[in-house]
């Protein structure tokens, strides 16, 4: 394997680490992507989500675009309404406290609607949020939450569309090979140094993405910048996100930038594996908590219950955990 040439490597084999990838190779760049885990557990937390995507459009003519297989039984009894780029940034301001990177949010919603073009464009299908965001009125679905759509198939269809994508494309996937550190000069990156099996080799390239996901799977790291507790945390997606690729970007002198002490987390329950599972996947999930707070034995509060009901808990700063996972 370590005479593989590639123009470019992405460590990681999520949805935005496909995304990096479907870029580069349209570009004529030969691609290879790095995964930790193995086949059937790849795709990081992509695999764990319930694929809903939030982006900005105007209206059932936008959404055409991006569901043309949408039926004329649906489109007579669905109220797709519209999610402005006024509404997307309004939510993110809200939900952030006006925290968020002004450049990046720019970024995410002006290209919201084309983006999901593009993923539809390179084979991605997409269908309504009638089991997760829609309720009724007057015989017509109606969504909330600023979420209308969702990847056919859920999160492990994110991933098996993306894989069968890059297949096509000519990308190439390396399962359970773990990326540990950027090949650096002091000057350039040139590739990157790895494990597969009990076998340590370097794999050249000339350009590097880093998409192997946070630090949630990592309780050292969790108890170092969340604090004390959070050692013990449940994890609800991958056990594979160790914060390897924040670390190989530190080691060669990357500047850490974002929100170190919080994270996004959700009721969870306490009975539930250490990491996700796939048989399950969100079902361990408790949404009752917007409706009042959260107690510890001792009635100490101990977690901000988010800003909003469900759609918008991202916002949410723990200080403490007992039931809580860390996504």
């Amino acid at each position: 394997m370590n005479d593989i040439e590639a123009d470019v490597i992405v460590v990681g084999a999520g949805n935005a680490a496909f995304c990096a990838a479907f870029a580069a190779a349209e570009k004529g760049a030969r691609v290879l992507m790095l995964e930790r885990a193995r086949e059937g557990e790849d795709g990081g937390n992509s695999r764990f989500t319930a694929g809903a995507m939030r982006f900005a459009h105007e209206g059932v003519d936008d959404l055409l675009e991006i569901m043309p297989d949408l039926t004329e039984k649906e489109l007579e009894t669905t109220d797709f309404g519209t999610y402005t780029e006024d509404q997307y940034f309004d939510d993110m301001f809200r939900l952030t406290q006006f925290r968020t990177d002004a450049d990046l949010c720019e970024k995410l919603v002006r290209n919201s609607l084309e983006t999901m073009k593009w993923l539809r464009a390179k084979g991605m299908r997409f269908v309504p949020s009638y089991g997760r965001q829609a309720f009724k009125v007057d015989g017509h679905f109606k969504f909330w939450g600023g979420l209308c759509l969702e990847v056919w198939g859920g999160g492990p269809g994110i991933v098996d569309q993306q894989t069968a994508i890059a297949n096509k494309d000519g990308i190439r996937i390396e399962y359970e090979t773990r990326a540990l550190s950027l090949v650096f000069d002091g000057h350039t990156v040139s590739g990157v140094r790895v494990k597969r099996g009990g076998e340590i080799f370097e794999l050249t390239a000339p350009a590097v993405v880093l998409a192997a996901g946070g630090f949630e799977a990592n309780p050292e790291w969790r108890t170092r910048y969340l604090g004390s507790g959070w050692e013990l945390a449940k994890v609800r997606g991958t056990w594979c996100n160790t914060g390897d690729g924040i670390k190989m970007a530190l080691d060669i002198g990357a500047a850490s930038y974002g929100n170190w002490s919080g994270c996004h987390a959700v009721g969870w329950d306490r009975n539930a594996p250490e990491f996700g599972d796939l048989a399950v996947g969100d079902n361990f999930q408790k949404h009752s908590y917007p409706l009042g707070i959260m107690v510890n034995a001792t009635g100490r509060r101990f977690v901000d219950e988010g800003a909003d009901f469900r759609n918008y808990t991202w916002r949410n700063r723990a200080e403490r955990l007992l039931s809580l996972s860390c996504e």
